[in-house]
């Protein structure tokens, strides 16, 4: 496979985990986990921690996610990929609110596998009062 047909292969699957929850189908996208996926996000949310195999991902947060980002108002900033690596700067709305989030997500894809998602949230302050975390990061 050429590098810019690894690269775009890349970019598809990690785009098919955005275009599903813009379809309000966000578990569609669990054939595409990898089943060694790993998860890492900050330890402060509820599906915070590092977890080890796609069970994670598809059973805890793709049904979940909805809940709490509004992926109707989803939009890239960035879709970059070099190889299998893809790293997507996105926006989403907080469900049952004005207010939004950047997201900053960084994934490794093998083939047409997703195999890990390492998540960072810029000013995440909206969403920790969203999910009614109290010990967030205010100073």
């Amino acid at each position: 496979m050429t590098v810019k047909t690894t690269n775009e292969q890349s970019k598809s699957v990690v785009d098919a985990y955005y275009q599903a929850g813009v379809l309000g189908r966000l578990t569609d996208f669990a054939p595409y986990l990898h089943p060694d996926f790993s998860t890492t996000a900050p330890n402060y949310l509820p599906w915070g921690g590092v977890h080890a195999g796609a069970a994670f991902f598809r059973d805890e947060v793709l049904p979940n996610l909805p809940d709490v980002l509004d992926f109707s108002r989803f939009s890239y900033d960035v879709l970059f990929a070099e190889h299998e690596r893809v790293i997507a700067l996105v926006n989403f709305g907080l469900t049952g609110s004005d207010a939004t989030i950047k997201i900053s997500e960084h994934w490794t894809v093998e083939g047409d596998k997703a195999t890990s998602i390492w998540v960072a949230y810029f000013e995440p302050q909206a969403l920790l009062d969203k999910l009614g975390i109290t010990h967030g990061l205010r100073g």
